[in-house]
């Protein structure tokens, strides 16, 4: 079995060829730096489920965090510049998170901000997507929507030219944890 060291190395490789920017940090505290650093002066939004569970990280970003709210939670996170979401899994395979949302909004953060960043911890790095298939096989019924997401959103829908960040964040920063 691959140690996680070798594990990390292998999924940098793939997400860096997915077009995606690869840290490792220690901490909340980190993340919010670096999420400040990318906003460069606007907003970043938070899911709720992070903000719940991280309260350090909504104290560190301070006045500039956006959560979803209102009448209009998916309006209020719209075009933001940055958005952090925690993932499940890191597949070193091919560079993918998988992301899962039982909320909406949750969701509406990590598809709608000009800039994403996913957070998964150090040892929820997986070797394979079959690894990823028997995580998702077992949490079965516990959550309503999985995501796999490798690199940032990329189309060739429109007259077959590639287009970045149509579809979700055009630029993606996943972030290793711990």
């Amino acid at each position: 079995m691959a140690t996680t060291a070798l594990l990390i190395d292998e999924f940098r490789g793939r997400a860096e060829a997915a077009q995606s920017v690869v840290h490792e940090l220690a901490g909340w505290g980190d993340v919010a730096a670096l999420a400040l650093e990318l906003a460069g002066g606007e907003g970043v939004a938070v899911t709720p489920t992070v903000a719940a569970a991280r309260p350090e990280l909504v104290a560190r970003v301070g006045e500039r965090v956006r959560l979803p709210e209102g009448d209009s939670p998916f309006e209020s996170v719209a075009d933001v510049a940055v958005g952090i979401a925690e993932g499940e899994l890191a597949i070193a395979e091919s560079g993918s998170v998988l992301l899962s949302h039982d909320e909406r909004t949750d969701r509406a953060v990590s598809m709608l901000a000009r800039v994403g960043i996913q957070v998964v911890a150090r040892d929820r790095v997986v070797a394979s997507l079959d690894d990823a298939a028997g995580w998702m096989e077992a949490s079965e019924g516990a959550i309503s929507l999985m995501t796999l997401v490798t690199g940032p959103s990329r189309t060739a829908d429109i007259e077959r030219s590639l287009t970045i960040g149509v579809q979700g964040p055009s630029d993606l920063h996943v972030v290793v944890l711990g």
